[in-house]
């Protein structure tokens, strides 16, 4: 399938408060879950970037082993932005092929990454969760922390909190969804559509 005549797009979705990117959506889906990290003070420069990016060599800024596992030679990062905020990147590239741009692309995918970074940023003061209950914001990233596995001192870290304000969230995320533990509280969080 083609994407804006490049033959692979793929998303990448960024978590500001860590640092850290993933691989969310794309064509071989394995390979681009795989890929996950931090953005280095090297990448910062291409994703710190409010405007699409070309980049005609990847080596300076992509680790090798990412090259040969997606046959990267050109390829074109768009932010995914709104307001300052910085969402994720999509990637277009053509599957090991090098390739030029011209500007009316690079103005039309950096309408797409706003576009889709205006998208995301729609949200409510509080998430309704297909229940009487409802999250606050931070409820709701402390819920999708705990289902990554986190514990209170590492969600503490990334969320610059301290780790007895962490432990009061979580002890009302448990209450909330009547949970007796962490585990049933994550569970919740999927079978009502919060997390997925």
């Amino acid at each position: 399938m083609k994407f804006f005549n490049y033959k692979r797009c793929v998303f990448y979705a960024y978590i500001p408060w860590s640092n850290q990117f993933h691989g969310t959506i794309g064509s071989e889906l394995p390979k681009v879950q795989s890929m996950r990290g931090n953005v280095s003070s090297k990448q910062s420069m291409v994703f710190n970037s409010k405007k699409p990016v070309f980049i005609k060599n990847p080596h300076i800024y992509i680790k090798e082993e990412h090259i040969q596992l997606f046959n990267l030679s050109s390829v074109i990062f768009v932010p995914i932005v709104h307001d300052q905020q910085v969402f994720g990147w999509l990637t277009f590239d053509q599957l090991g092929e090098e390739f030029d741009y011209s500007m009316d692309e690079m103005t039309l995918l950096e309408q797409v990454g706003k576009r889709l970074g205006l998208y995301l940023s729609r949200k409510d003061d509080e998430v309704s969760i297909g229940t009487d209950i409802q999250l606050t914001e931070r409820e709701a990233m402390i819920l999708n922390l705990l289902a990554e596995g986190h514990n209170n001192k590492k969600m503490a870290e990334l969320l610059q909190l301290s780790e007895h304000t962490v432990r009061d969230y979580v002890s009302s995320l448990m209450t909330k969804f009547k949970a007796k533990n962490r585990t049933q509280a994550v569970v919740y969080g999927f079978r009502s559509g919060l997390l997925k």
